[in-house]
């Protein structure tokens, strides 16, 4: 069959009217993908879906609502409201979109969820999301309504990225359409906004070279070795945190009052804390070599701070101090606590005797036969493996059988103060695993 030029046009312009309602349905459903107006994008107005005057010049607006200002919190949920305002309009419909300040034509920024069926999430091929997100290569998301709305508001959600990635640029375009069913006469609006991260609550800190033994202060961590971590916004000030509230039966805490610390990834059990310090016991598990050091509470993650993890780093639990030297606490067989008097320590009440078995503990011996977890109170006394020695100075000490750990962290040597000793005060160092203890830790001995 053939056509007059008439006919053909004739035909063509019917052609023209049909398709109208099959573009106006698609686009009631929502527009493509990239008509917000933003780098990268168009919009409505300029692709000829919905016309009518100039861009933005319909006399209403198209705006977004933030919960909490022009600010975001890594990973945590905003719900926008997108509202259209027009005195002509009769349908309303939006598209929005978020990016990345540093690359706004194709960087997503986040992610959207719909609250209600209002509402679809589009990826940058053209497919609606599905809970699985957008494929490689088109993760631009695109939120949009799925029907035009008799009411010119619509509820979005939209979780920020999880860490701080900078300004965050959000378009939007809004269509305040005449509900003549055709795409002329219509009103398209656009809108562009910043969001800054939220000033954080101050994440806790810690300090370089914060971490170490904690008896003595010697630098790095041991397994199962009690440790001390420095630094700062552990906690409020004026907090003073023990475990003695969190034992549960038989299990030490990892977490008191949401603060919490990680070597090597492993939780470690919590003894104290407060704003600037931390006690822990170094989990059994986190091998040697460097190992990174976390503290978390309610305000965030500090940064990872590397220490050097060793097999062994023995020292004797100290508590007296004087002018600068570190003096063990240590018990007779008759119950006296010894060391020095007034040092700090007031259970001490006497020197140490030469020839007197005496209770020195420690902490950071290294492994133990049965392995002790370090988050369960200890039970039986199992063995120190890796042999130990224990020296007055230069004079070597003897000791019943080899060393125990006796609760979670301290190990036990019952140590035969050497006769020959006179009067004085001795450095007391162990030497295990090829590791000597610090030599500025001393005991007192007097006959």
């Amino acid at each position: 069959m053939s056509f007059s030029r008439n006919q053909k046009i004739l035909a063509g312009k019917l052609f023209a009217l049909a398709a109208i309602p099959i573009l106006l349905y698609a686009y009631s459903t929502g527009p493509d993908p990239r008509n917000t107006g933003a780098p990268g994008d168009q919009t409505c107005n300029q692709l000829g879906c919905h016309v009518g005057t100039p861009l933005n010049g319909g006399g209403g607006s198209v705006a977004i609502t933030f919960p909490n200002g022009l600010t975001y919190s890594p990973g945590v949920k905003q719900q926008w409201t997108v509202t259209i305002t027009d005195s002509a309009a009769r349908r309303y419909g939006f598209q929005a979109t978020a990016r990345l300040a540093g690359n706004p034509s194709a960087g997503q920024a986040g992610s959207f969820s719909n609250l209600s069926s209002a509402t679809q999430i589009l990826c940058d091929d053209g497919s609606v999301m599905k809970t699985t997100g957008c494929r490689a290569n088109f993760n631009v998301e695109f939120i949009e309504h799925t029907s035009p709305n008799t009411t010119n508001s619509f509820t979005i959600e939209w979780t920020p990225p999880s860490t701080n990635v900078g300004n965050v640029e959000v378009y939007v375009a809004g269509n305040a359409a005449n509900g003549d069913n055709n795409n002329t006469g219509d009103h398209i609006y656009t809108a562009h906004y910043t969001l800054t991260p939220a000033s954080s609550p101050d994440l806790p800190a810690i300090s370089s070279g914060g971490v170490g033994e904690a008896f003595t202060g010697s630098p790095g961590v041991a397994p199962s070795a009690w440790t001390a971590i420095y630094g700062r916004n552990f906690a409020p000030p004026g907090t003073l945190k023990t475990w003695d509230s969190a034992i549960q039966g038989n299990t030490l805490p990892t977490t008191l009052d949401g603060l919490s610390v990680s070597i090597n990834g492993k939780p470690a059990t919590i003894y104290f804390y407060n704003d600037s310090q931390i006690n822990v016991l170094a989990p059994n598990d986190i091998g040697a070599g460097p190992v990174q050091v976390v503290v978390a509470n309610s305000s965030g993650s500090s940064d990872p701070l590397t220490v050097q993890a060793a097999a062994v780093n023995p020292a004797f639990y100290t508590l007296g101090r004087d002018g600068g030297k570190l003096y063990v606490t240590a018990v007779a067989l008759d119950g006296t606590y010894v060391g020095k008097g007034g040092a700090g320590d007031p259970r001490v009440t006497r020197a140490a005797k030469p020839g007197e078995v005496v209770l020195i503990f420690g902490t950071g011996f290294g492994a133990t036969n049965p392995v002790a977890p370090t988050n369960q109170i200890v039970s039986g006394a199992p063995a120190i493996t890796t042999p130990v020695r224990i020296r007055f100075g230069e004079t070597v000490a003897t000791f019943a059988g080899t060393g125990n750990l006796v609760a979670a962290g301290l190990c036990q040597f019952n140590v035969t103060v050497p006769d020959t000793l006179a009067d004085g005060e001795y450095p007391l160092i162990a030497e295990t695993g090829g590791v000597t203890s610090s030599a500025n830790v001393y005991i007192q001995i007097q006959r």
